[in-house]
């Protein structure tokens, strides 16, 4: 078969990736073939790909092929994310928002997500605040924390078009509870975050709906011998699920592995809490994380595929468990594994293709191959 050269940004009607060793949920297919018509897998098989006209073939290279991964939490400039991410298999992604003015949240939330980017796809905002504790703020500006505020939420659910997917909030806070129906009534995720809350707040969030944890382990009230907090509940609780920054510096690697011994590959979502798509002009990197002047970190330089890696070798986790950390989880979380998470008839042509040493080698995105190193 005459070699084709595609260039990225090329989207053709049909596109069979053949000689890949498919992940999907539980196990690997080895000598599998996808393929994808008008922007969904069309259908999958093993062995001998099917000869077609009109379709553009691309050798995996017995290269590992896996659903596109998605990112819950990642800061920064949208074009940046969606450009930078891309290139190692990210395909869609939160916009997260750092605390800030309401007048300020209502203008960024009100902004177009997905119509300008060409890469990774926005698939809506996680609030980060403000409805946080000042005393585990971290690097978020403090000035701009406050409790509860119904009025606040109504309007940045209709100024973002029902695009708010995730909101952090601190169980301690005064009429936080209410913050939780009303955020579970516009199915919106509440996630436990930013917080002092003690164990038994942290049972009454979860009661209310709290499924879900902010960067678990990072600024949230710990474990001790007498007044476990949020942390011993999440571990000890099957209905929350984990999110973590699993770049070995936010979360030390035996802390990882503890995580993974208490919840089990279904209940952890890896994120990147990713700064560098940001004006960094005031950070500086110590010791692998984004620190501000003062040392406080700000954020991470990790990618998806970077903490799928690290899941496999610093825990021990097999690969497709750590794929579905970084793909199937999360579509769960925001609503959206009905069409991705997973690769299978009529689901979205989100795909990574990489190597067995984690290298990206292709990314293809409603089947459009925006990164191709193949």
């Amino acid at each position: 078969m005459k070699k084709q050269k595609i260039n990225s940004g090329y989207c053709p009607q049909a596109v069979l990736i053949h000689n890949a060793r498919l992940i999907n949920g539980d196990r690997i297919t080895d000598n599998s073939w996808i393929l994808i018509k008008n922007k969904k897998i069309f259908k999958t098989g093993r062995g001998l790909n099917p000869a077609l006209k009109d379709t553009i073939y691309i050798n995996a290279k017995a290269g590992y092929v896996a659903p596109g991964f998605i990112d819950l939490h990642i800061h920064g400039d949208i074009r940046k994310i969606s450009n930078m991410q891309v290139k190692t298999g990210t395909t869609g992604f939160l916009h997260s928002l750092h605390t800030r003015s309401i007048n300020q949240f209502s203008k960024l939330l009100s902004d177009s997500l997905d119509s300008i980017l060409i890469g990774s796809r926005c698939l809506g905002f996680h609030l980060e605040g403000p409805f946080i504790n000042k005393n585990m703020a971290g690097a978020q500006p403090k000035q701009f924390i406050i409790g509860p505020d119904a009025r606040a939420i109504k309007t940045w659910i209709k100024k973002s078009s029902e695009k708010i997917k995730i909101m952090t909030i601190a169980p301690e806070l005064k009429n936080s509870m209410s913050l939780i129906k009303m955020l579970r009534k516009n199915k919106i995720v509440a996630a436990i975050g930013h917080t002092d809350a003690n164990i038994d707040q942290t049972k009454k969030a979860i009661d209310y709906g709290c499924f879900y944890t902010t960067h678990v382990f990072n600024r949230m009230s710990g474990i001790s011998s007498r007044k476990p907090g949020v942390i011993a509940q999440v571990l000890l609780d099957e209905r929350i699920t984990a999110e973590v920054i699993a770049d070995s510096h936010h979360v030390h690697p035996d802390n990882l592995r503890l995580l993974v011994k208490c919840k089990g590959a279904d209940k952890i979502v890896l994120v990147s809490d990713s700064v560098t798509a940001m004006d960094r002009k005031s950070l500086k990197i110590v010791e692998g994380v984004y620190c501000m002047e003062n040392l406080t970190i700000a954020g991470s330089k990790l990618n998806l595929l970077q903490a799928v890696k690290n899941m496999v070798y610093l825990c021990g986790v097999s690969i497709t468990n750590a794929v579905k950390m970084a793909s199937l989880n999360p579509a769960k979380i925001i609503g959206v594994d009905n069409i991705k998470g997973i690769i299978t008839k009529g689901y979205d042509a989100d795909i990574v293709i990489f190597d067995k040493k984690f290298n990206c080698k292709m990314t293809i995105v409603n089947g459009n191959i925006v990164y191709n190193k193949i």
